[in-house]
């Protein structure tokens, strides 16, 4: 069995916080914002990655 990593995990418990419509900016290594990057579209949510940074306006999936 795989776990998240303790970042990652945290990173979600944040997005999950969000209120809907709120702008939400990740920084991070590439490795841990490609993985919510990835988990994020799963939720039907419109991601961009700049640099070390994920941008996210968080929706109703």
């Amino acid at each position: 069995m795989r776990r998240l990593s303790r970042t990652l995990q945290e990173l979600l418990e944040e997005f999950f916080r969000a209120k809907d419509g709120e702008e939400l900016v990740f920084e991070g290594d590439q490795d841990t914002l490609k993985k919510l990057e990835l988990v994020l579209r799963v939720l039907a949510q419109e991601t961009r990655i700049e640099g070390n940074r994920l941008l996210v306006k968080k929706r109703r999936p």
